[in-house]
């Protein structure tokens, strides 16, 4: 075979090469590229079925979805379909003109709007107050719309450039919302709740309030008056003394940053605010962010599967022991707990002042502890794997460094650093999975880090140990790289007590999941 034989050969030529000339020819090629640009000349947008060009402009922000108008007559009364209707207008920086164009637009933009049913009103709304207008009403107003048009998703963040107690009363929800029957799904941020106002949302599945004071009787009627309500979300919230969660349905409660927020219409008396939770139909609990100056009381959390316990106190105080005790033994039948470093630190303290503390055994099976890892915390690891004898899944990732004093270092050094040959075997019988994330740092390493040893004693210790995963915690970051690249040479290095155990490398993450342990 010639080589021109052997070139058409390889390119798939079928002997007429001449068909190849023809199909590549300079002529072709300029009639294809005139083809393409008519095709990129097609209005394709405006080919689609209006249904479709009607939930487009539904993901868009109202006004940008009134801007279509301009593009054609065809265009002209799409947006008026549209039933997801989202405002994220921010004139704290604005004069009062703009600010009165915009409320006169939205009082004629809202009455057009010809759908039976709005599935989604956001309105995310910054304003100022040096202006001396104030407007309330014009909420009020577009607020009843949206209610009256069955609104189903409804947002609202009425926020100031100021202080809004220096001036004037937050929002507060008007009546007409708080009878609604359509709302399924309820977000309200820095709004007020009248003190007389019934809550009754007889539909409502999911409710988010944020920043705001909240009475008993509100908590009462939110539970006795929204029986589809499946979770609760409450967000720098004060106020209440007993929140008694009796739906079965309500599945999710979110406790997030339990503040004092200032002002004449917050009630707040008092040093210390106490709450009790009785949830005995809860399945997942999550504490987390700031709770200074407050005693929380968990009781009948007997359907828990999945507990949070991400909350921080800024000062530790003698309450604390108490609170974290507590707290363990009310979430002891989670099968899935997350620690923060906050009960790292108050477990360190107990084991300093007694030879011997002992935690209430816990039944989870998943167990993920968002710290740092110290050598001086080692008894405290080893007295909370003791008390998870059915844990088999553990993840560590870097949050808050556990911080001790000079004293407590010392007196840690003397009780417990002359590692017993016991601590840890007891702790990992079932133990299958390890996953952790070496904390991002520009220290110098050495041989004998605290994380390193202390994966160490689990490689030596868990006999049934499956799969040990290093995640870097930063996508291309050379200290993540480096510090991730020794730690797996530092383990290899070590012979495993159990025959199936892998260690390997896991996706880059800014957290640890479940699913891919």
């Amino acid at each position: 075979m010639s080589n021109q034989e052997q070139f058409s050969s390889s390119c798939g030529d079928n002997g007429n090469s001449e068909s190849l000339l023809i199909e590549n020819s300079p002529l072709k090629k300029a009639k294809i590229e005139i083809e393409c640009e008519d095709i990129d000349n097609i209005d394709r947008i405006s080919q689609l079925p209006e249904a479709l060009i009607v939930q487009i402009l539904s993901r868009l922000s109202i006004t940008d979805a009134f801007k279509t108008t301009i593009l054609s007559k065809y265009w002209q009364y799409f947006w008026t379909c549209i039933d997801n209707i989202v405002y994220e207008e921010d004139y704290s920086r604005s004069n009062s003109s703009t600010m009165y164009k915009f409320i006169s637009l939205t009082d004629n933009v809202l009455p057009l709007l010809s759908c039976s049913t709005i599935k989604k009103f956001s309105l995310n709304f910054v304003f100022r107050y040096d202006d001396g207008v104030s407007y309330f009403p014009k909420i009020d107003k577009w607020i009843e719309f949206v209610v009256n048009k069955k609104v189903e998703d409804l947002h609202l963040n009425i926020r100031y450039t100021i202080d809004p107690t220096e001036h004037d009363q937050p929002y507060s929800l008007p009546v007409v919302l708080s009878n609604s029957s359509s709302i399924l799904k309820l977000n309200c941020e820095n709004c007020r709740i009248f003190e007389d106002c019934v809550l009754n949302w007889t539909s409502l599945r999911s409710l988010t309030l944020k920043n705001l004071f909240l009475r008993d009787e509100h908590i009462k009627q939110i539970m006795s008056n929204c029986p589809q309500l499946e979770s609760l979300k409450l967000q720098e919230f004060c106020g209440f003394n007993r929140l008694h969660m009796t739906s079965p349905k309500c599945r999710r409660l979110h406790l997030i940053h339990h503040g004092h927020p200032c002002g004449d219409w917050y009630l707040f008396e008092g040093d210390i605010c106490c709450f009790e939770i009785v949830a005995p139909h809860v399945e997942h609990l999550t504490i987390s962010g700031v709770f200074n100056h407050t005693k929380i009381k968990l009781r009948d959390l007997s359907s828990l599967k999945h507990a949070n316990l991400d909350l921080v106190c800024d000062e530790f105080n003698e309450m604390d022991e108490h609170i974290v005790k507590d707290l363990l033994v009310s979430v002891r039948c989670a099968n899935e707990l997350i620690l923060s470093s906050w009960f790292i630190k108050v477990i360190s303290n107990l084991m300093l002042e007694e030879e011997d503390v002992s935690l209430p055994l816990l039944e989870c099976r998943w167990l993920t502890i968002s710290s740092c890892i110290s050598k001086l915390s080692f008894p405290l690891l080893d007295n909370l794997l003791r008390s998870t004898r059915k844990l088999e899944n553990l993840m560590i990732f870097p949050d808050t460094p556990v911080c001790f004093q000079d004293e407590e270092i010392d007196l840690l050094e003397d009780k417990y650093l002359s590692f017993e040959e016991n601590i840890f075997k007891v702790s990992l019988q079932n133990l299958k999975n390890v996953k952790v994330m070496p904390f991002c740092s520009r220290t110098c390493r050495s041989d004998k880090t605290e994380l390193d040893q202390f994966l160490k004693f689990l490689l030596e210790h868990a006999i049934n140990l499956e799969k040990l995963v290093i995640v870097p915690e930063h996508k291309e970051c050379n200290i993540c790289s480096t510090n991730t690249s020794y730690l797996m040479k530092y383990l290899l290095a070590f012979p495993t007590t159990s025959i199936r155990a892998i260690i390997s490398l896991g996706k880059v993450s800014q957290n640890v999941f479940y699913s891919d342990v």
